[in-house]
């Protein structure tokens, strides 16, 4: 069936081939121009992604780290400074020994004068006992600290001072202790304050980049110091355990299936490590994109990929142009080719019409009465019967003309491809061939398959090369060779003739529309343009090689397919 797509005003001429098959074009040609033009930009803009991704990333992980190591640097100056604001009352010439309470009480509101965070002073003597105290726990006056690890530490003279891990001690409430010893009087004696971490937690957050990360401190046992209520508690253990050395570096830890980049540094003044990791980690699927480039790569992205669709359906209408044209160039090339065969048809056809008027001349000279032949009729019947096979030949003739040049569908079956080449050679070309001195040569394969083609079109290209054939040996005795072959799933169809051949000049232009190597009249230039046509739409290919003097072979090659 031939399919039309109709415009106002325009009287189109039919589609060689179904919308499905325009359709698989344009599906083609799409795949092609996205293969060739979006693809490489596609992938183009994920390498730029992936690059500006992994420089942010890097970008982040500096900042981190410089976040890390300025909150550390800062951390520590507070606790030195803590350090030394008990280290001035223990140093003061007028430190009595013991304090009186109000002494204490002063002490605790100079401390508390300087930083918030100190929650209570005591003073210890030799003996390990708190002689004096000032803060909300007085039943810590008097108690005995003597087994206690930081005091001892400051006892056996390892250190001077001190600044322990979060604990509860006797007051079973976390806190910190800042430490001192000194000899005074030839005495040992211990100033000892304790920090509140809800305090120093409050203090971190003021510092710089604290609203943009989540600020811990951990100990090297990896329990939480100071820390946010976001990712934990105090004296929690901490999911994230940083190494101890190197002492300032940028590391990635899986914690519940999930990536987190941290920073961390480790203090001076106390063995403690800052964490600082990202306040909220971005891990969606588009989370190292920047909007901006994810708006201007998706336009870009989406007006080619419309342009591609346009372009397709631009290429599919010139398609279904050029197969109009051909569709229209075939016709024109049978009418062409029935018109070259006007002269042998005339003559095969003049001669049962010829046995037709005899025969009927003399059956109308037995039944005049003139002649007295007194004839019957059972001896008209021989003559009848002559007129009658006649009448069949020309009918035969006629139809055989008809359907080579009526226009016809695409009728895609297999098909034996010597019955097709006998149909061309024996049933148009018979009486042609007998007359004209040049003798076909049949080279037939044994193993040749069915082929899936249309057997109609394919005829008609064989007979535009055979007519070829026949002009080029310029009605002298000549041969033609229709050779068949069967090579690599490929059926091959060659077809040589001895003629006059061609030279380097014509064989480029054969194939070309209206080229022409014949006599002005014998020839439209038609044949060879549409026979190339054919082939291409029939999956084929069709190639020369002539030499000028030496005959010329056409090769058809057709891949052996199931169904179109």
């Amino acid at each position: 069936m031939f399919f039309t797509r109709k415009k106002k005003g325009q009287d189109d001429w039919p589609l060689p081939f179904s919308e499905a098959h325009y359709r698989d074009i344009r599906r083609k040609n799409v795949i092609r121009l996205f293969s060739t033009y979006l693809a490489p930009l596609i992938i183009l803009a994920i390498f730029f992604h992936v690059q500006y991704n992994s420089i942010m990333t890097e970008g982040k992980r500096f900042h981190l780290r410089a976040i890390a190591e300025n909150q550390a640097n800062t951390l520590d100056l507070f606790l030195s400074e803590r350090l030394v604001n008990i280290s001035n009352l223990i140093d003061d010439p007028n430190f009595q020994v013991p304090p009186s309470p109000q002494t204490m009480e002063d002490y605790l509101g100079i401390l508390q004068k300087n930083s918030e965070t100190f929650v209570d002073i005591g003073y210890f003597d030799a003996s390990g006992i708190q002689a004096a105290y000032a803060g909300p726990y007085p039943s810590l006056e008097k108690r005995n600290y003597s087994s206690e690890a930081w005091y001892t530490a400051l006892k056996k003279d390892q250190v001077k001072h001190i600044i322990t891990d979060i604990y509860l001690g006797f007051r079973q409430k976390p806190h910190f202790t800042i430490a001192v010893s000194r000899i005074i009087n030839n005495q040992f004696t211990v100033l000892r304050a304790t920090l509140d971490p809800e305090k120093m937690y409050e203090y971190i957050s003021t510092l710089e980049g604290s609203q943009e990360v989540y600020s811990s401190i951990v100990s090297k046992e990896g329990y939480y110091q100071v820390v946010t209520p976001h990712i934990g508690t105090p004296l929690e253990t901490s999911s994230i355990v940083p190494p101890l050395e190197p002492g300032l570096g940028v590391e990635d830890v899986e914690v519940g299936g999930s990536s987190i980049t941290f920073a961390y540094s480790w203090l001076q003044t106390a063995d403690w490590a800052l964490i600082a990791q990202q306040a909220q980690e971005n891990t969606g699927i588009f989370s190292g994109f920047n909007p901006k480039i994810i708006g201007i790569s998706a336009a870009v992205i989406i007006l080619i990929f419309l342009i591609i669709l346009n372009r397709s359906a631009q290429l599919v209408e010139m398609q279904k142009e050029t197969d109009r044209t051909r569709a229209q160039l075939e016709h024109a090339a049978k009418l062409a080719s029935i018109g070259e065969l006007a002269a042998g048809i005339a003559h095969e056809i003049n001669n049962p019409l010829a046995i037709i008027s005899e025969e009927a001349g003399l059956m109308k000279d037995l039944m005049d009465p003139e002649l007295a032949q007194n004839i019957s009729n059972q001896e008209l019947i021989p003559h009848l019967d002559n007129i009658h096979e006649s009448v069949f030949r020309c009918r035969d003739i006629t139809r055989k003309l008809l359907g080579f040049v009526r226009k016809t569908d695409m009728d895609m079956r297999p098909h034996d491809v010597h019955q097709l080449i006998d149909g061309v050679v024996d049933g148009i070309l018979g009486s042609e061939m007998a007359v004209s001195n040049i003798e076909i040569i049949r080279d037939y394969a044994g193993d040749l398959p069915k082929l899936v083609t249309d057997g109609n079109q394919l005829q008609q290209v064989l007979l535009n090369i055979i007519n070829n054939g026949v002009d080029a040996i310029e009605g002298k005795p000549g041969e033609i060779r229709i050779k068949t072959l069967f090579q690599k799933n490929n059926i091959k169809i060659s077809i040589s003739d001895n003629g006059c051949g061609m030279g380097t000049e014509q064989m480029e232009k054969i194939f070309m529309p209206f080229y022409t190597t014949k006599e002005v009249g014998r020839g439209t230039g038609l044949g060879l343009s549409v026979s190339y046509g054919i082939i291409k739409s029939l999956k084929g290919t069709i190639e020369v090689d002539s030499t000028a003097g030496g005959g010329t072979t056409f090769t058809i090659t057709f891949p052996i397919q199931e169904k179109y």
